[in-house]
Formats: C-alpha cells, sequence, structure tokens
C-alpha cells in the first residue's frame, strides 16, 4: 500500500527548533519514537483485551511526550483522550476505537518516519 495518500502526519517543526536543525539530534528523537511507541501500542491494546483502562493511563502518558514532539496532531488528540479517560474512568467504551485508531495512525507514522530517517542518512 502506498502511504503517500494520507499526507505527511509529523511536523519536525518544534524539534528543528529546539535542536536548532541539529538532523544527529532529531534523527535520534525519530528513533527513539519508532523503538518506543509501537510498543506501548502493543500494551495499550493488551489493556483493551484484558478490559484494564486503568493500566492505559501511564502508557498514555509514556507516549505523550514523543508523540508531541513530533508534531502529530491527530494522534497526540487521541492519546491525551486516553490518558485523560482512563485515568478518570470515563467513556470506557470508547477506549478500544480511540487505541485502534493510535494505532493506525502509529503505522502510517511509522512508514513515514523510517523513510524520512533514510532520506537524511
Amino acid at each position: 500500500m502506498n502511504q503517500n495518500i494520507y499526507g505527511q502526519r509529523y511536523d519536525l517543526s518544534y524539534l528543528n527548533q529546539v535542536f536548532q536543525g541539529n538532523r544527529e539530534m532529531i534523527d535520534n528523537i525519530i528513533r527513539l519514537f519508532l523503538q518506543q511507541v509501537p510498543e506501548y501500542i502493543k500494551e495499550m491494546e493488551e489493556c483493551v483485551r484484558k478490559n484494564e483502562p486503568l493500566s492505559l493511563h501511564p502508557l498514555a502518558h509514556k507516549a505523550k511526550s514523543s508523540v508531541s514532539m513530533l508534531g502529530i496532531k491527530d494522534m497526540e488528540h487521541d492519546i491525551l483522550k486516553i490518558e485523560s479517560d482512563s485515568k478518570h474512568l470515563r467513556n470506557l467504551d470508547e477506549l478500544p476505537n480511540l487505541v485502534s485508531r493510535v494505532k493506525e495512525n502509529c503505522q502510517v507514522v511509522y512508514t513515514q518516519l523510517t523513510q524520512q530517517l533514510q532520506r537524511a542518512s
């Protein structure tokens, strides 16, 4: 499947500003995202499967900063909602769909960021 039909889902403006365009530092943040966030999402899916909404909160919290730094706005919105709703046990029926949407988004972003790293090297 051609991932480009989705358009670029991330925005490196924040990282470029913080690291003053230092490619090595930006690439390190991207690699960290690629290593950690898919794992957090896998764990979130497991929490949904086991119906353990309170366990979602710390995972969403951990993923939030990476998603935010990479400017993945639609994913950030869903992560914040998962974090808040699971912590306060609200809208529990929406959590499986939110986690699923975050996973789909992450798969697209993962491909895009991997291509970004390949272009940068």
